[in-house]
C-alpha cells in the first residue's frame, strides 16, 4: 500500500488558485444574506455555508497530508480517512452558528446536535470518497494491465528465447548435411584423382575458413551468402568439370539486404544433388535475386533431370525443411519456398522474404 495514498492525492495538491472558490462562494453568500429578509432564506445560506466549510477544511486537510506523502514518498491508506472526517466535523461545527439562532455556550453533545453536523459531514465526505474511489478503481485498472503487459512481454520474451533456441537446433542440422556430401565427394575423389582430391581440399580449407564464422551468425547478407556459394560452387566445378555451368545474378543494389545464413547453399546443394548430378550430360545452375510486388525473391534453377515421380512431396528432405522451418520462425507467414518443376526440365526454386528484414 506504500504509495498508493499519495498517488490517490494527486489531485489535492495546495494551488493558490483555490482560494479563488472560498472567497467567491463567502462573497455570493455575504451578498445573498444581506438581501434575503431574516427566515427560511437566510436558514437555508446557513445550511450551504456550513456544508462549504465542510467541504473546503477537508480539502485543504487532503491537500495538507497530500503535500506530507510527496515529500515522504509514500504512506498508509488511513492517513486519508483520518484527515478527511475530523476536518469535515470540524468545518460542520464552525458553520453552526450559520444555520440558526446559536449561542455556544448551550452547545452539548445531543442527538439535535448530531442531525445538525451529520449531514454535512456526510456531504463532504461523499464529495471526496466518490473521485477518490473513482481514481482508485482506474489505478486497480491501470494495475491490471500494466501486469498483463508485463506477463504478456515475458511470454513473449520465452517465445523470443525458444525460436532461437529452435533456429540453432535447426541451423546445427543444415551445417553437417550441407558439408557431408562435400566430404563424400572429396572421398571419392581420393580413390579415383588423388590430383583433384588435393585442389578440392585446398578449396574446401578456403571455403570453411569463410564460411564457419557465419555459419553460427543469426543474419548474414545476401553479398555473404553469394560469396560462400561462389567457394562452394568453386569445389563443384573442380569435380564435375564441364557438367556444370553457373550464373551468379546479384544487383549491387540488394548485396547489404539480410538473409538468412546457408538458406541458399541448401538450394544450391539440392539442385545440384538431384538435378544436375544425376543427368548425364550435367546441367546450368543460375542464381538470382529480384524484388518484385514488395517482396525479396531469390531463386535457383537448374536444367538438371527435374521433379522425380517418387519426389511427389518436393522439398521433403532434411535440408529444406529445415529451411521451410527457419523461413517460418524468422518471418511467419510472410515467406515462403516454392519448388516447381521446368517444362523443359530442371527445377525452380524461390525463396520469398517480405521486403523489410525481419524485427
Amino acid at each position: 500500500m506504500t504509495g498508493l495514498a499519495s498517488e490517490l492525492l494527486q489531485d489535492y495538491r495546495p494551488r493558490h488558485a483555490q482560494w479563488w472558490p472560498v472567497l467567491l462562494f463567502w462573497l455570493a453568500w455575504g451578498l445573498l444574506r444581506w438581501q434575503l429578509p431574516p427566515g427560511t432564506g437566510q436558514r437555508a445560506l446557513g445550511v450551504a455555508a456550513q456544508l462549504w466549510l465542510a467541504y473546503s477544511l477537508a480539502w485543504w486537510a487532503l491537500a495538507v497530508v497530500a503535500a506530507r506523502l510527496s515529500a515522504w514518498r509514500g504512506g498508509p491508506l488511513w492517513l486519508i480517512g483520518f484527515a478527511l472526517v475530523p476536518a469535515a466535523l470540524l468545518g460542520a461545527l464552525l458553520g453552526l452558528p450559520l444555520t440558526a439562532d446559536f449561542a455556544w455556550h448551550r452547545l452539548a453533545l445531543s442527538s439535535a446536535l448530531l442531525a445538525q453536523l451529520l449531514p454535512a459531514v456526510s456531504l463532504a465526505a461523499v464529495l471526496h470518497l466518490l473521485p477518490l474511489a473513482a481514481r482508485w478503481r482506474e489505478q486497480r485498472r491501470h494495475a491490471a494491465e500494466a501486469k498483463r503487459l508485463r506477463e504478456a512481454a515475458a511470454v513473449a520474451d520465452l517465445s523470443r528465447q525458444v525460436t532461437l533456441a529452435e533456429l540453432k537446433t535447426l541451423q546445427a542440422q543444415v551445417e553437417p548435411h550441407f558439408l557431408y556430401n562435400t566430404l563424400a565427394g572429396i572421398q571419392y575423389l581420393v580413390r579415383h584423382n588423388a590430383l583433384l582430391a588435393d585442389r578440392m581440399l585446398g578449396r574446401l580449407h578456403d571455403y570453411l575458413r569463410l564460411a564457419l564464422p557465419a555459419m553460427r551468425a543469426p543474419m548474414s547478407t545476401l553479398a555473404q551468402e553469394f560469396a560462400l556459394a561462389e567457394a562452394y560452387l568453386a569445389l563443384m566445378q573442380m569435380r564435375l568439370g564441364e557438367r556444370l555451368t553457373v550464373r551468379l545474378d546479384l544487383p549491387a543494389d540488394l548485396a547489404q539486404r539480410p538473409f538468412p545464413p546457408l538458406m541458399l547453399g541448401t538450394l544450391i546443394e539440392n539442385a545440384l544433388q538431384h538435378g544436375i548430378e544425376p543427368k548425364p550430360g550435367g546441367g546450368h545452375l543460375t542464381v538470382q535475386v529480384r524484388t518484385q510486388h514488395g517482396a525479396l525473391e531469390l531463386v535457383v534453377s537448374d536444367t538438371g533431370i527435374g521433379l522425380q515421380p517418387q519426389a511427389a512431396t518436393a522439398g521433403s528432405g532434411l535440408g529444406l525443411t529445415s529451411l521451410q522451418q527457419r523461413l517460418q520462425l524468422i518471418y511467419g507467414p510472410a515467406a515462403s519456398l516454392d519448388v516447381t518443376g521446368r517444362p523443359q526440365g530442371g527445377v525452380v526454386a524461390t525463396i520469398r522474404l517480405p521486403d523489410a528484414p525481419p524485427t
